[in-house]
């Protein structure tokens, strides 16, 4: 996992400097995506397939935004399947997740995926996607949790996941910038845009159908209680923004790398720099996965879910079956 350098997402000299510098290997960059892209031939599977993407490194929120699309994709009377590429689990698949693992080999995504529905972790997407078609159990929908840069696979409908906060940073390819391809390549292959993370900013006008989501958790029920604030998440500073947000009070507060597989070392280590300070640990549902259940009862968390308003959600119903049914 690429970790963000504040450059790009900065304005100032340095950052530009940075980035000009950089610029010739995003050009390289841009020059191998493109021929991946050529010489690719998408599997058309006789399932339908949408992929909740992004277009930066980083956390755009598209884990949570695929739950939700999960669940409405079950109110309108589809029978939807997450595909997940397993990022960090010790296991290529193609296997469904299961919940009763006494030891994380799936992740921390997948396991967060398979609480709402079936999960199946599979290195290569395409034999992921040929081994959901034999399953006994039909299927009838593949919900693609990343995989927008995937050309191995035909996709009935592509979602752009993308921050409020921090957008396209300084809309350069990687290692100048943050994207994983050119904006308009995206935008080329794109059906929508899915605007996530609390509501700050100004959105950006793109020539494409947009939808707006908004962050639902559930404000702090002790006023009086103080936290150390932990995540191993991209962005932790939306963590710590949304617990702000929700009123807790955070005395404290610890990022670990993406996707840190945390040993029972450091969540002593944590749990013992809270009770000197007199603290409750506090985390997200992401990282608590990782953690060994028997930690649990000394850990708050903040459930976070993407929502849409009900004339949002109508809307995004209606475009999701008119696209799927075209």
């Amino acid at each position: 996992m690429i970790v963000a350098p504040k450059f790009w997402y900065n304005r100032n000299k340095i950052s530009i400097f940075f980035s000009i510098i950089l610029y010739p290997l995003s050009l390289v960059w841009i020059l191998i995506f493109k021929i991946k892209k050529e010489l690719s031939n998408p599997y058309k599977s006789n399932l339908t397939v949408i992929c909740v993407g992004n277009i930066t490194v980083g956390g755009s929120g598209k884990t949570p935004l695929s739950i939700s699309i999960f669940k409405w994709l079950k109110e309108l009377g589809y029978n939807p399947i997450f595909l997940t590429g397993g990022y960090k689990a010790k296991t290529s698949g193609p296997v469904i997740v299961t919940m009763n693992e006494k030891k994380n080999i799936f992740g921390d995504e997948a396991l967060l995926l398979a609480k709402t529905g079936p999960t199946l972790i599979s290195k290569n997407r395409l034999i992921g996607i040929k081994y959901i078609e034999k399953l006994k159990k039909k299927y009838d929908l593949v919900l693609m949790d990343d995989g927008l840069q995937n050309h191995q696979i035909y996709k009935n409908l592509n979602l752009l996941a993308v921050d409020r906060k921090f957008l396209l940073g300084n809309k350069f390819c990687l290692p100048a910038g943050p994207l994983r391809e050119t904006l308009n390549s995206c935008l080329n292959r794109i059906d929508a845009i899915v605007f996530t993370g609390n509501k700050n900013g100004n959105k950006p006008k793109f020539n494409k159908i947009s939808f707006d989501t908004f962050i639902y958790a559930k404000k702090n029920k002790y006023p009086n209680r103080k936290y150390l604030a932990f995540c191993a998440i991209a962005n932790p500073e939306k963590f710590l923004d949304t617990l702000k947000l929700m009123n807790f009070n955070i005395k404290s507060f610890q990022s670990f790398p993406d996707h840190y597989n945390y040993e029972e070392n450091d969540i002593i280590d944590l749990l013992n720099s809270a009770l000197k300070s007199n603290l409750k640990l506090i985390t997200t549902e992401k990282d608590l996965v990782k953690i060994d259940v028997k930690f649990h009862k000394y850990i708050d968390i903040l459930p976070i879910e993407i929502k849409m308003s009900s004339s949002e959600i109508e809307k995004f119903k209606l475009f999701i079956n008119n696209q799927i049914n075209a």
